[in-house]
């Protein structure tokens, strides 16, 4: 099976860009070349009314070599691909945001007809889009796999995973897939797979450490591109470094939900419930010894409406993280999911960070995000965060009883098609 990018490698500026279609309009007296770079000036935001103008358009907006070019010039833009379920409507709809506009910070719907993604699959974006691997159809657990083109938002079946796996967790390292945990896999041997986008197969994993191999694996993060860290449901971290074929326990914690890790500048963020985020090194998550996270100073504006959000859906095991938690603090059993598990989600553009939650009002529902700088003191060893902007990137209508929406929320972005792209903006 071909990779759907084609090749993970970078476009000669000297590369001929053929255009395999003819144009009904003025452009059609043009060279192929300078039609592109004419359009390449166009920013994505408008690609959706371009294509409206005619087939033509329609095509080239949606074309590899139109992306292609946009990356030679330098034209491309950080842009964030979100997928919401907003009940009633039991369907998803993708979106795109670009937090460097400041005129059109919206959420902007792409094409309806997008394959859904399976409830509790996990998602990585590697090479030109994004790879949505495992969930759950009908109650089942699948091992199917999907591919998005973020070039021409156009949707392939990859080869299926060795398990079946829903609530899994994934990164990429070394230009690999890895996809742990969501299974019972120590009888199958196949807790953890790795796919080759290059050669399109997948092979096992070898197993983690004895009493490690939890079905239930919260959270993952790549550190210096080099290593793959995990939180399973017990609340132990595990790393595994690829080069070396080996697992290593590290930093165990149980008190406190920290959900949504991401990595910005080298730097391990998360959610916290109570509006809270949090720091750390990535060196201490392997620590067997006792470790503090630390909270980023600043932030105090956006507490109390970070606190009430109920925007991130944790997927289909959240009720075996909740026994866990229940079971670790007596002072929990009384309370809800939703008021242990954090309801803000974190993303990032560049080294700034990017904090998504919602407002319930009277007669609206809204999708806010801000934009946080990160300024770290070393003689302090503090992080403060500075508020770029805030606003709300869409408005809804209540949802049914003004209760939250239950939004199901995914993201994917990266820097250029050429990097590990998992969860950083990605330039289109």
């Amino acid at each position: 099976m071909k990779n759907p990018c084609n090749a993970e490698e970078e476009p000669s500026r000297t590369k001929k860009l053929k255009l395999s279609f003819s144009s009904p309009s003025g452009l059609s007296m043009l060279p192929d070349e300078m039609a592109l770079s004419c359009l390449a000036r166009v920013s994505r935001s408008d690609h959706a009314s371009l294509s409206l103008l005619s087939k033509w358009h329609r095509s080239v907006v949606g074309s590899p070599e139109l992306y292609d070019f946009r990356s030679l010039l330098g034209f491309t833009e950080n842009r964030i691909y979100l997928c919401l379920r907003i009940p009633p409507d039991p369907n998803h709809r993708w979106f795109t945001l670009s937090p460097k506009t400041p005129l059109n910070r919206r959420l902007v719907p792409v094409r309806s007809y997008f394959y859904q993604p399976p409830e509790a699959s996990c998602m990585v974006a590697h090479g030109c889009g994004i790879y949505i691997m495992g969930g759950r159809i009908g109650g089942r657990a699948t091992s199917s796999v999907l591919f998005l083109d973020c070039r021409s938002h156009t949707w392939s079946t990859l080869p299926s995973m060795g398990m079946a796996r829903y609530s899994a967790v994934a990164g990429v390292v070394d230009g690999k897939i890895y996809v742990l945990g969501g299974c019972d896999g120590w009888e199958s041997g196949k807790w953890g797979e790795v796919f080759d986008p290059r050669q399109q197969t997948w092979d096992a994993l070898p197993m983690p450490p004895p009493q490690c191999d939890y079905p239930l694996v919260c959270e993952s993060i790549v550190i210096e591109e080099e290593k793959l860290v995990v939180m399973n449901g017990s609340g132990v971290c595990l790393s595994y470094k690829p080069s070396d074929g080996k697992w290593k326990k590290g930093y165990s914690d149980i008190s406190g939900i920290k959900r949504c890790w991401h990595v910005i500048e080298n730097v391990v963020y998360c959610s916290l419930s109570g509006g809270r985020i949090l720091w750390c090194e990535p060196s201490e998550l392997e620590w067997n010894e006792k470790m503090e996270w630390r909270e980023v100073m600043g932030l105090e504006a956006l507490r109390d409406t970070l606190a009430a959000s109920k925007l991130v859906n944790y997927g289909g095991r959240v009720s075996d993280q909740w026994e866990i938690c229940r079971r670790s603090e007596q002072m929990l059993g009384t309370m809800e999911n939703d008021e242990i598990f954090p309801g803000h989600k974190l993303s990032n553009s560049g080294p700034n960070m990017l904090v998504f939650w919602d407002v319930l009002a009277p007669h609206k529902l809204e999708i806010w995000c801000a934009e946080i700088s990160l300024e770290r003191r070393k003689k302090t060893s503090e992080i403060i965060g500075n508020i770029v902007w805030s606003e709300a990137v869409m408005t809804l209508d209540p949802p049914p009883h003004q209760h939250h929406s239950s939004v199901f929320l995914m993201y994917w972005s990266g820097d250029t098609k050429y990097h590990d792209l998992a969860a950083t903006p990605f330039c289109t």
